[in-house]
């Protein structure tokens, strides 16, 4: 019997932690970003973007949104309102402190 309570509670937690939202990383540094196409897509690996010249970009309602690739960009160019709702609901780490200055 404790067995299976054990086991059912591991589950749910395991459930649990699946569903949450994905973050983008919170510690970025002055030259990083978050890839908001890569945080909608739960693709965690992709989410921390290193910003520089070569780096996808596109502008947004006055926001400049930063991408891992160039796919993200296509995605992100093909539906934007999608993704800038999502980077409005979360801010990162970085943004707030450039946002300070």
């Amino acid at each position: 019997m404790f067995r299976a309570i054990a086991i059912t509670a591991l589950f749910a937690i395991g459930i649990i932690g699946c569903a949450s939202t994905a973050e983008p990383q919170q510690h970025l540094a002055a030259n990083q970003d978050a890839c908001w196409v890569c945080v909608h897509e739960n693709d965690l690996a992709c989410v921390k973007v290193d910003v520089d010249e070569k780096t996808p970009t596109a502008v947004y309602e006055g926001k400049t949104y930063h991408f891992c690739s160039e796919q993200c960009k296509k995605e992100f160019v093909a539906n934007p309102a999608k993704y800038a709702r999502l980077a409005r609901g979360r801010t990162t780490h970085w943004s707030r402190l450039r946002a300070r200055r």
